[in-house]
């Protein structure tokens, strides 16, 4: 017998079950029940949303980065989708089993889909020195961050993150992070610390 067999004997069952109650209704009946009038349900206050940071230079740029990637892991990420434009890059960097380095490239979906994972687990992440070069209007930002699980708290983990950027006139938005935490093999040149 087919492993489906039971399936379509089931879903036959509800099928003709439910044709025969709809072609033969019963003989008398009965009256609907009178029903109280609902109590109209206060929905709780909405938070306002948090305002984005105005990204006028690279420099809000770099802020409004690490206000949208802390938090818990689950929080609204408006504010970061703000950030980048629509095909942008986040593409960490990192050993692969077989023991050679790799870039991992996500969309931003993809990243929002990897923190969320983590539930409400708070990640801190703050820039702490960054190099900039700029020409017209792109900009590469060389920054060593440091990532802690209070904002305030010790750092746990730090690396360096290479930041492109565009300049469209009113506002500076991200193409691509290309980043690779710091190893007990690779540690940050002191040219890059703060």
């Amino acid at each position: 017998m087919s492993r489906f067999a039971p399936v379509f004997a089931l879903a036959a069952g509800l099928l003709c079950s439910a044709a025969f109650s709809q072609s033969n209704p019963p003989a008398s009946p009965s009256p609907p029940a009178p029903q109280a009038a609902a109590a109209p349900k206060a929905s709780p206050p909405a938070e306002p949303p948090t305002p984005c940071v105005d990204t006028k230079t690279l420099d809000d740029l770099t802020k409004a980065i690490d206000a949208a990637i802390s938090g818990p892991a689950d929080k609204d990420r408006t504010c970061l989708r703000q950030l980048f434009y629509l095909d942008s890059r986040l593409v960490p960097v990192g050993k692969s089993r077989e023991g050679t380095y790799a870039p991992h490239v996500l969309t931003i979906d993809g990243w929002i889909e990897a923190m969320q994972k983590r539930g409400k687990t708070p990640f801190y992440e703050r820039q702490v020195k960054v190099k900039t070069e700029t020409f017209g209007h792109i900009a590469q930002l060389w920054s060593t961050y440091e990532i802690r699980s209070e904002p305030e708290g010790k750092a746990v983990q730090r690396g360096i993150n290479n930041i492109q950027a565009v300049f469209d006139g009113t506002r500076w938005r991200v193409t691509q992070i290309v980043w690779q935490t710091e190893s007990p093999t690779e540690h940050i040149p002191e040219t890059y610390l703060p």
